[in-house]
């Protein structure tokens, strides 16, 4: 953090700052409040990230609340600077307002930070601690939120994370949506265009057999829990088809659901890959199999990620393969994403449904 201020001279210091700017190429902008809630921990770098990219696409004024839950002491540190977007002729930047906070003045977070959200803008709350745990101070944050983004990065368990989503939906009555759901987007998307005549649907409908690689070769401090959006993905898949859940299990890192459709039983499983070249968590490819011996491939380019392989085959047939291009995977392109999107995913929320009726299985990797 920079130098620490009194939080009732916040507003003043911000004056000053730009008071001081004048006549640079600096031009103060903001088109909504961006409030990240997070715990302190190698995260905090990450989520840096993730604001420095939303603001080169959405200025805003950025509160950053970080709490220290292992420090009993009375600490409530402020902050206040400038934040810019990429440079050019005329600059964009936006203020940031850093909170740190320890224990014992934890609660005081929502008082010290209502007198500096901009009135008549929207109010966006990333959520990026785990919802399982009861937080009174998150919860008087998600009560400001007319849109609350969570990470599901932060969940020890997806079932609970899935229930506690589901009940904050139902109580603060904000938008919801999750950084690893936008993740899939672009797999959602290959799937629906690829499958989207009702000769293909009928095909799809028969799987037997569906397998999902994920990257795990670059795991980090951040995001170390890779194989969320890969059960984000066959779990879309699974409600879409409408399969009824009948056991998940794990064996020599890979995770299988077993499912029966009307068509006889279904396996979906879940297995580690490696590609340095994209983020890890990823999807890196699926195998589609079906019960009249049809089999899809989407596989990542390895020498372009973004562009993804589709080839259709079986005993009688080879389809010529064609091309789907992702979007490439930037840090923060899937908070962007979800500031862009409004109100909430239904079939977000038929997956999280899903999920949360699976018992005894905390489904994530550590």
């Amino acid at each position: 953090m920079v130098e620490t201020i009194h939080p009732a001279d916040i507003e003043s210091e911000l004056e000053r700052i730009w008071d001081s700017l004048q006549g640079t190429n600096k031009m103060r902008a903001c088109l909504f409040n961006l409030i990240i809630y997070a715990k302190k921990c190698q995260r905090v770098g990450y989520l840096n990230q993730i604001a420095q990219k939303v603001i080169e696409k959405f200025p805003s004024r950025i509160i950053f609340i970080t709490y220290d839950d292992t420090c009993s002491s009375h600490d409530l540190k402020t902050s206040v600077s400038v934040m810019t977007a990429d440079e050019g002729e005329y600059e964009i930047a936006c203020d940031l307002i850093e909170v740190e906070v320890c224990k014992k003045d934890h609660p005081r977070v929502p008082f010290v930070i209502l007198p500096h959200i901009l009135p008549d803008l929207p109010i966006y709350l990333v959520h990026a601690d785990d919802p399982t745990y009861e937080n009174p101070v998150a919860e008087a944050l998600e009560h400001l939120a007319d849109r609350i983004i969570f990470d599901s990065e932060a969940a020890s368990n997806l079932p609970s994370f899935s229930k506690a989503v589901l009940s904050h939906d139902q109580r603060c009555g904000a938008d919801i949506a999750d950084l690893n759901w936008a993740r899939t987007e672009g797999w959602r998307q290959l799937f629906a265009n690829v499958f989207k005549s009702p000769e293909e649907l009928e095909k799809i409908r028969q799987t037997r057999q569906i397998k999902l690689t994920y990257n795990h070769a670059q795991e980090t401090d951040y995001i170390c829990h890779t194989n969320i959006q890969s059960i984000y993905f066959q779990a879309w898949v699974a409600v879409q088809l409408g399969w009824t859940f009948k056991s998940v299990d794990t064996k020599e890192n890979t995770l299988t659901f077993h499912y029966e459709s009307e068509f006889g039983a279904v396996e979906s499983k879940i297995m580690p890959g490696a590609l340095d070249a994209v983020p890890p968590g990823r999807i890196l490819s699926v195998e589609v199999k079906t019960h009249q011996d049809l089999r899809y491939q989407f596989m990542r380019k390895q020498e372009c990620p973004h562009h993804v392989m589709i080839e259709k085959s079986s005993p009688q047939l080879c389809s010529l393969p064609t091309n789907f291009v992702l979007d490439k995977d930037v840090s923060g392109q899937s908070l962007v994403k979800e500031i862009c999107h409004k109100g909430t995913s239904m079939h977000y929320t038929k997956v999280l449904t899903f999920l949360s009726e699976i018992e005894n299985a905390c489904l994530c990797n550590e």
